[in-house]
């Protein structure tokens, strides 16, 4: 418990010291809340009519924060990388494993936090905190998947950055499933997140949870995870 609290100040002393990485943790999550609150219904009433939209766009919005802390964590893992740390941890009283996922669960956290708060301080749904609740453990889940793949797939951060472009492109296109009017849609669920659209989306148009999503969702999120950690303990 002392290493690990020991490891939580250190990563709040690099976030503080990272601009970039301040500025994705804390500044921006509330700068795309404070314009979803404003200028949306601003938009609605004066422009055009929004209402209709409004839990595409709640989809739309909400899933940057996940992706905003995956991009945190995994460039926190790479400089642990850059800097042999992950190598040291071999022989450090705490596991290597141990050590990445408490770094997956503190910005996994921080990021439930925010996707939490967002449909009350948003306003552009109503929901109750329990029927969220599931989706938006799914969506936090977005967090270690994009921070894992990065360190995967790419050497350095300039090639880190050119895979979270990708990736947020990526995740947003299970919305066009609610462009599809036939099963033709479910073609999309082989990205996690399009369950967590789906579950999300039944909740605000019927009222209730189906769990047939919701399970399809953690799974296919666990498995992606655990494929994930497998490959990334195997590179580094």
């Amino acid at each position: 418990m002392v290493q690990i609290r020991k490891l939580l100040v250190n990563d709040l002393r690099n976030i503080v010291r990272d601009r970039l990485l301040l500025y994705s943790a804390f500044l921006i999550p509330l700068i795309i809340i404070i314009i979803t609150r404003l200028i949306i219904p601003w938009i609605s009433e004066n422009v055009a009519p929004m209402e209709q939209f409004y839990s595409l766009l709640f989809m739309f919005i909400v899933i940057m924060i996940p992706l905003m802390f995956g991009f945190v964590l995994g460039f926190l893992i790479m400089d642990e990388r850059d800097e042999n740390l992950l190598t040291v941890l071999r022989v450090m009283p705490i596991s290597r494993n141990t050590y990445l996922l408490y770094r997956m669960m503190f910005l996994s956290v921080l990021s439930l936090i925010y996707i939490l708060l967002f449909p009350i301080l948003t306003g552009l749904i109503q929901i109750s905190f329990i029927d969220y609740l599931p989706t938006a453990l799914l969506l936090m889940l977005l967090t270690p998947t994009l921070g894992l793949i990065a360190n995967i797939v790419a050497t350095n951060k300039v090639q880190a950055f050119a895979v979270f472009k990708t990736l947020g492109g990526v995740f947003y296109i299970p919305l066009f499933a609610f462009f599809i009017n036939n099963d033709l849609k479910y073609i999309l669920g082989i990205i996690p997140n399009f369950w967590t659209f789906m579950a999300l989306d039944t909740i605000l148009t019927k009222g209730s949870q189906n769990y047939v999503y919701i399970g399809i969702g953690f799974c296919l999120h666990f498995v992606f995870l655990g494929i994930l950690f497998y490959f990334f303990n195997k590179k580094n």
